[in-house]
């Protein structure tokens, strides 16, 4: 982009800063030279790790994309009167405000612009570099080129796609032929023009059926599952395996049914959707006394649907800390700032299973009048599953597949849409009773339960832009093309 000149200098930075110890350090080097990244596979393992540890940051996927400005730009708390004025609480009252010039968000809006297309040009540079590479440098040969080629195409699309969503209008407000930003596969890029919103999906779903293809024969026999998110020895090896920290087939498949549903192509979405559920038995949600017992042992996050995470040993807990419970008072519970629903919102959100989902029962916590969330609150690791719930970031879960599904497919099938939301709420805890509900309400509904889901994951503010439906806080707010796009920093207004 024109005011972005981005090198690869950026991932390694990240990859220097990151101890040994930690699996995403496959080259424990103190110093690499830029010019010889790419003469080795330790290399190319290097730059790939650096994207992915670099998507962890509090400007991006970190907090941000997450549990920070998107889901207040959404309404999902009240931050206005509840969220602190520091650790990135103040702009987070700003964007809930739609106060989009205001001083105290500019700069952690221009920073993620900033910081996204910096991932994006990392991308691309390893995605040409990998393009051409000889085999023989990697550790699996041509399957290890393959892969690192797919999931940095994969990973450019997916963060363009997020772009789009939060500086475009979305595919149900009519665009038109009307310009936002650029859709960029090439590096380096010093240039690029706006595009159409119709253009840059066209591009991202090309580039996400390109790494689709590549990672099948990586991922496609799922061999991979059941220890996605363990870590792994220390060597060549531990790079093909925690796949589950990586944009794997799987992740690649349900981001093109969410591009697809979000473009308005409903039956592309389905057969997208049915490709995950057909695999969905990898992927299942526990339920009954096992579900209670996995959340006991310390899994608030339910892990057992993501697919795709980002892994995050540490500061995803420091920040919860931070910002979460920097002001705990146990006895004046109402003098405390954190990132909570009021009760008023918890009661219409959840209505008469608020006692019983276990989106609310073990996700939120009751502070005074407010509802505090717990979905990153630090897990003891002595508790079976403390540690994996501590260092994930969800990305991916089956829950969404199966809304995506439903939402494809209920004008056409309102029981087979109806089968996919009770499967999500018997995976939470509850006995779903839709007998009542049909097409004229079904929305109403998965809106409802998507909600719950979503908290601390960064898309239901996505989701309102998508079906024109009002964003619900303390207030409604018209989900709009004014309320819904944010505008390009300022040093970019000329691309």
């Amino acid at each position: 982009m024109k005011k972005i000149k981005i090198f690869v200098l950026s991932t390694l930075l990240a990859m220097l800063s990151t101890s040994c110890n930690d699996w995403l350090d496959v080259n424990p080097s103190d110093q690499i030279k830029e010019e010889y990244l790419f003469e080795t596979g330790n290399g190319y393992r290097t730059a790939l790790n650096g994207i992915y540890r670099n998507m962890t940051s509090f400007s991006t996927y970190g907090s941000n994309l997450k549990w920070g400005l998107i889901d207040a730009w959404g309404q999902v708390y009240d931050a206005k009167d509840k969220a602190p004025i520091t650790n990135g609480g103040q702009a987070m009252k700003q964007i809930e405000k739609l106060d989009y010039k205001h001083y105290e968000l500019t700069p952690t809006t221009d920073k993620m612009w900033s910081d996204l297309w910096n991932l994006v040009a990392n991308c691309n540079e390893l995605a040409q570099q990998a393009e051409k590479a000889d085999s023989t440098l990697f550790y699996d040969r041509e399957k290890e080129r393959q892969m690192i080629l797919g999931e940095a195409i994969g990973l450019r699309a997916y963060i363009q796609f997020d772009l789009l969503r939060i500086y475009a209008p979305s595919v149900a407000m009519n665009p038109g032929e009307r310009t936002f930003i650029p859709y960029i596969d090439v590096y380096p890029s010093y240039l690029s023009d706006r595009q159409t919103v119709s253009y840059c999906l066209d591009k991202i779903i090309r580039d996400l059926k390109r790494a689709q293809e590549l990672l099948f024969p990586i991922d496609g026999d799922m061999s991979w599952v059941g220890f996605r998110f363990k870590e792994e020895q220390n060597d060549e090896k531990r790079f093909l395996r925690s796949r589950g920290y990586r944009l794997n087939y799987c992740a690649v498949t349900a981001a093109l049914a969410r591009v697809y549903l979000y473009a308005g192509m409903q039956d592309e979405a389905y057969e997208q959707a049915k490709k995950m559920i057909e695999l969905s038995n990898y992927f299942t949600a526990l339920t009954g006394k096992k579900g209670e017992q996995a959340i006991n042992d310390g899994d608030l996050k339910m892990s057992d649907d993501i697919f795709f995470a980002l892994y995050s040993p540490k500061d995803q807990i420091e920040w919860d800390r931070l910002i979460n419970h920097g002001s705990d008072k146990s006895d004046k519970p109402d003098e405390e700032y954190f990132l909570g629903l009021s009760k008023e919102m918890a009661e219409k959100l959840y209505g008469d299973e608020l006692k019983k989902d276990w989106r609310a029962v073990a996700q939120l916590e009751q502070r005074g009048t407010y509802y505090r969330t717990l979905k990153y609150y630090q897990q003891p690791e002595s508790y079976a599953n403390g540690k994996i719930n501590n260092q994930i970031v969800p990305m991916f879960r089956m829950s969404e597949i199966y809304y995506i599904a439903a939402e494809a497919i209920y004008k056409t099938n309102l029981e087979e849409a109806k089968g996919y939301l009770t499967k999500v709420k018997q995976g939470r805890g509850l006995t779903p009773d839709l007998s009542d509900v049909n097409e004229a309400n079904f929305m109403d509904v998965l809106v409802n339960d998507a909600r719950r889901e979503f908290i601390g994951e960064g898309q239901t503010f996505f989701m309102y832009k998508r079906t024109l439906r009002p964003m619900i806080g303390v207030k409604e707010v018209v989900a709009n093309e004014e309320n819904t796009v944010l505008p390009l920093p300022d040093s970019e207004s000329s691309i």
